[in-house]
């Protein structure tokens, strides 16, 4: 099972907010992308159900940057949201019918699924939390990353909306653990 990024986005926010920190939207994003990555290693699935698109400044998922780019630079201090419209389930609609539906998203829709997830994240958050959005972004940045990659492939001229194969991250986070393994050796 795949989960909105807005889900996994949320989760990351009340662990930050339960060590005392604060998140920007620069650092969830990467926080994000790390999660998903290391999912695609161990699971062999996707962790989110969006593409991942390599952006001039890093990879990005985009209902993330919609989601909390109001923040700008400062601490997001919201979970991000999911706006949708509910049509009346009878056959006439008059306009004052439309129900307009705001939603949280959180991962605890499947329990043994979400089990895993959760600890996913707090490992992450172990591992990458004390990163600034800055090092967690020029760690994507580096030669052989998954956006490197993509934008080599397109000589630096990026087309809006183009996508990093899941193959290509989840083939970089395989290569993460197996240099892991050899350093711990």
């Amino acid at each position: 099972m795949s989960y909105d990024p807005r889900a996994i986005a949320n989760r990351f926010l009340v662990v930050a907010k339960s060590c005392g920190q604060e998140l920007t939207p620069m650092k969830i994003q990467k926080l994000v992308y790390y999660a998903h990555g290391w999912h695609l290693a161990i699971k062999a699935t996707s962790l989110i159900d969006e593409q991942v698109e390599a952006w001039p400044f890093g990879p990005v998922i985009p209902s993330l940057y919609h989601a909390f780019r109001h923040f700008g630079r400062l601490p997001v201090t919201a979970p991000a949201v999911i706006y949708s419209f509910r049509l009346p389930t009878t056959g006439e609609t008059e306009e004052e019918d439309i129900e307009f539906c705001e939603k949280v998203p959180n991962i605890n829709d499947d329990p043994e699924q979400s089990r895993f997830v959760g600890l996913l994240i707090q490992r992450i958050w172990e591992v990458y939390g004390n990163f600034t959005a800055i090092q967690l972004s020029n760690m994507t940045h580096e030669p052989g990353t998954p956006w490197h990659q993509v934008v080599n492939q397109s000589a630096g001229r990026l087309l809006k909306g183009t996508d990093i194969p899941a193959t290509l991250i989840r083939d970089h986070f395989i290569s993460l653990a197996k240099n892991e393994r050899v350093a711990n050796a």
